[in-house]
């Protein structure tokens, strides 16, 4: 009898914790992950970058596992959604937020986002427009409206609408189309950071399309890459920090950059530090950054994630 019930006792302890449901959203296109405990939960938007699609339902769950409930927001390249990255509705991160607000098990006073690369540009734009997130983590991302990202060819648009406009944008160069020229031309990997660089040289063009990132209700978390090869999300992190402290943000804005990590290091692994990742017609897209950097920044990244949320009650 004592044997059975210390077998059964090793048993309960051994056994993993209730796992996380995860389903389609309904009124939005993405996934929503809720932690397996009962009663109200923070929240957290995620948003992926220029891959489109709901790419960032995987992570939902990690965030779950964690306490929150976490619903990854797909905003072009999915079934009724924009089919590139062009005039994208701030309206999409909206939806998903009101979606939020309304369910029984979520704190709607403890809302967050988190945004990678356009998705970080993006998460810096919706933050400034609705008030009711409280928190943002900008990975690797753009304090400004940069040009979105076409198939094909055509004039030049804005990545974002709201209220049905277009958001001031930075526009390309010449420069950019001569970085995908080399890189076909040579078959060597395309490296898109000096079409973004030489954008950048357009002082009036970046002031006119900066966030009014002073309405953020809730502390901004900078994350870059010192080598990152994409777009200099060092020198805009830094950008969008300094426009924090002169507009005098009430909130505890953080920055770090991780000096040899690339654009994505936020999801390196060894098996797999992305360092560059397949592109069309066989060619690699540059991502930036060593594996050892990629990897160690992505350790570093992830609790300091979870403590900037902690302080900041989300």
């Amino acid at each position: 009898m004592i044997f059975a019930a210390l077998t059964l006792l090793a048993a309960v302890e051994a056994s993993p914790p209730p796992a996380p449901s995860c389903a389609p959203a309904t009124t939005f296109t993405g996934t929503i992950c809720t932690p397996a405990s009962s009663g109200k939960h923070p929240a957290i938007l995620l948003l992926g970058g220029s891959e489109g699609g709901d790419s960032m339902a995987r992570n939902a769950t990690d965030y779950a596992k964690s306490g929150y409930v976490a619903a990854s927001v797909a905003y072009f390249g999915s079934a009724g959604l924009p089919a590139s990255l062009e005039l994208v509705p701030v309206e999409t991160v909206g939806t998903a937020l009101a979606a939020l607000e309304k369910r029984d098990d979520v704190d709607a006073r403890h809302i967050a986002i988190f945004g990678i690369s356009k998705g970080g540009e993006f998460a810096l734009l919706a933050a400034s427009t609705y008030p009711a997130i409280h928190a943002v983590i900008a990975d690797v991302p753009s304090p400004f409206g940069w040009q979105g990202i076409a198939q094909g060819g055509g004039e030049p648009k804005s990545s974002w609408t709201l209220a049905g406009k277009p958001v001031p944008f930075v526009p390309f160069t010449d420069a950019m189309g001569q970085a995908f020229g080399v890189a076909f031309g040579t078959h060597t990997p395309l490296v898109l950071r000096p079409g973004y660089d030489a954008a950048m040289k357009n002082e009036a063009a970046v002031d006119a399309a900066f966030f009014h990132l002073e309405k953020i209700n809730g502390p901004v978390l900078f994350l870059s890459a010192g080598d990152d090869q994409i777009w200099n999300s060092a020198e805009q992190s830094r950008l969008g920090l300094a426009y924090l402290k002169t507009m005098h943000h009430k909130f505890a804005d953080e920055s770090q950059t991780y000096a040899d990590a690339g654009h994505i290091f936020i999801f390196a692994t060894a098996d797999r530090p992305l360092v560059s990742v397949p592109f069309a017609a066989g060619l690699t897209l540059q991502l930036g950054g060593t594996p050892a950097a990629n990897v160690a920044a992505a350790a570093d990244a992830w609790p300091r994630i979870m403590k900037f949320l902690a302080a900041a009650s989300v």
